[in-house]
């Protein structure tokens, strides 16, 4: 099963005939569910200052309670960003060294290069509206909003720490790179390094999270992981079936 699955995501991608309809609609419903958080965010520490003290959180969670680093905050958007540069640039570079070198047509790669980003983008409006939606639905006070629940409670916008969108964005885009490059005949030395640097991009930017009291622990743990299955499932999902023989 494990071999049938490697299989299937070293294989080249292919668009479906619903992507473009597919990718748009859920910019659309993402962008519509953001929109929706002041009619729907119960604004719970702001009604009940008592009902947002350090006990009522997660005891794994409690240590995140107090930080609030600026500059962690700003260095969380620095990993972000890189991993999504790095998710759009490198799988052209890639391509464009094949044909540069023979091995594929100007055509074919400029066909490959549309279809990766469209499977990009389609993976990142997956991950927007999953993450919007478990924020309206677990509606979660940000870190630092325990530091002062009254007042910092009256944003509906600071109910949105579960899951951490830094997080999962980064955790897609650099799942996404992998196995874009792994489906474009990428050398395993090369897709396992990149898998690498997008790991430590992932944790650096889990880590700047907490640091800067945008977080719990659960949240980047959990985005993390969330960001992988999306982007994991529609690598899988645009790959042609694999049959494997037995022996």
């Amino acid at each position: 099963m494990k071999r049938q699955i490697w299989q299937r995501l070293t294989r080249p991608p292919t668009l479906k005939g619903c992507d473009l309809f597919l990718t748009v609609g859920l910019a659309g419903l993402w962008y519509l569910a953001v929109l929706s958080r002041p009619a729907l965010m119960n604004l719970q520490c702001s009604k009940d200052p008592t009902a947002c003290t350090r006990e009522s959180v997660f005891m794994l969670d409690r240590f995140s309670l107090g930080m609030e680093n600026h500059d962690a905050d700003a260095y969380s958007f620095t990993t972000q960003n890189t991993a999504g540069a790095l998710a759009i640039a490198l799988p052209p570079l890639w391509i464009g060294a094949l044909a540069i070198g023979g091995r594929i047509l100007p055509f074919t790669a400029l066909i490959a290069v549309g279809t990766d980003f469209m499977i990009l983008l389609q993976s990142i409006a997956w991950n927007g509206v999953i993450t919007e939606a478990l924020r309206l639905l677990v509606q979660r006070p940000r870190p630092f909003v325990y530091n002062d629940p009254g007042r910092l409670g009256a944003q509906p916008s600071h109910y949105t720490s579960f899951i951490s969108g830094h997080t999962s964005f980064t955790a897609t885009a650099g799942a996404s790179l992998v196995f874009t490059l792994a489906g474009r005949g990428a050398p395993l030395l090369l897709t396992a390094g990149i898998a690498t640097l997008t790991t430590a991009l992932v944790i650096a930017t889990g880590v700047f999270r907490i640091l800067a009291g945008r977080h719990f622990m659960t949240d980047v743990l959990i985005g993390a992981l969330v960001g992988l299955l999306i982007s994991f499932t529609v690598a899988f999902f645009h790959r042609l079936r694999v049959k494997i023989k037995n022996a």
